[in-house]
């Protein structure tokens, strides 16, 4: 048959997210356990592609493993203001995530750089930017979970406690600029990785699998589209309470709950506990919500629905130029 059926796409995106063979001819494995042909998984694969279904398709890094540091920022912005700062945000590397949410604080946008003094360079050009009037910095605590497989009977491995930094060699860190750039559907896109790296592919395999067993690979597979596959509301959920390590490890078990972090907190801002949750509609969320509630019965507890995805990539590590290079008037 030239086309999956509808089962068997569902299926397939499912194992690109969470069960990537890392083999010579990975898409001819995947369509072994699916029952059907290469030529027909590499055909699907690249539709799911092009019709924006699939994002990107290689490793998820664990930027701090890289020697990178990373925020949540949430801002205070004239809505009439968003547009403009939210282009600029485009071309910065350095800012991966932004997201146009429904409260006070609209404007909620992540920051993964090499320094902390790289992040504090970007906030406080933000905070000059015309119509800023609040920025709150909400640096990472404790990861209770990291999960971005949808629609996937994925279930993320524990957390490891090892974030150090791991010193890579000039060799290895080429090979992560060539991945992140994405692997290319062919039927051995291994190959081709190796032959742009200039490396034999054995080597390719021996690292790779190496850095999925040490963490410094969170994931490798695709990064889809969650409103494409259904899951056409998400809301961001924060929590504060004395129970956070608590609640932070039942959140964490809820498929339906993909982040799950303490972040610092404020006076003016007590929240500490995020939770980001998806669902297919408004009785589902609410019906997480409530369960959620029920979890954390004494929380003090705000969310907040995302309105509009304004940007979202994977971070590219070690590039030349990791500077904020935008133009806006201070």
């Amino acid at each position: 048959m030239d086309n999956l059926d509808s089962e068997k796409t569902k299926e397939l995106v499912s194992r690109l997210q969470s069960g990537f063979p890392i083999t010579e001819r990975p898409f001819l494995a995947l369509a072994e356990n699916l029952g059907s042909t290469e030529k027909e998984i590499v055909c699907a694969v690249k539709s799911l592609i092009h019709n924006h279904t699939i994002r990107e398709l290689g490793p998820v890094f664990d930027p701090k493993r890289l020697g990178y540091t990373s925020t949540l920022v949430a801002l205070q912005i004239d809505p009439e203001r968003v547009a403009e700062l939210s282009v600029s945000f485009l071309e910065i590397n350095e800012i991966t995530h932004n997201y146009y949410r429904d409260g006070k604080l609209n404007l909620w946008f992540t920051i993964t750089a090499r320094s902390i003094s790289s992040i504090e360079s970007i906030l406080r050009k933000v905070e000059k930017f015309q119509g800023v009037s609040r920025v709150i910095d909400l640096p990472t605590i404790k990861v209770f979970k990291i999960n971005t497989a949808f629609g996937s009977d994925y279930t993320p491995s524990k957390l490891r406690k090892d974030d150090s930094i791991v010193m890579l060699s000039e060799k290895e860190k080429h090979v992560v600029k060539v991945l992140q750039n994405g692997l290319p559907v062919i039927e051995r896109p291994f190959t081709a990785i190796a032959e742009e790296s200039g490396m034999e592919e054995s080597y390719i395999f021996e690292l790779l699998n190496s850095w999925i067993d040490e963490g410094i690979i969170r994931r490798f597979g695709a990064r889809v589209n969650h409103q494409r596959i259904g899951y056409t509301f998400n809301a961001l959920a924060a929590w504060d309470g004395a129970l956070i390590d608590k609640w932070g490890e039942q959140f964490a078990k809820m498929r339906e709950v993909s982040h799950c972090y303490e972040r610092k907190s404020y006076p003016e801002w007590p929240y500490r506990l995020y939770t980001m949750i998806h669902a297919r509609n408004s009785d589902e969320m609410q019906k997480t919500l409530s369960a959620m509630q029920a979890i954390a019965s004494t929380s003090n507890m705000i969310v907040l629905k995302t309105l509009y995805e304004l940007k979202k990539k994977s971070m590219k590590y070690f590039l030349e130029n990791e500077t904020w290079n935008t133009h806006q008037k201070e």
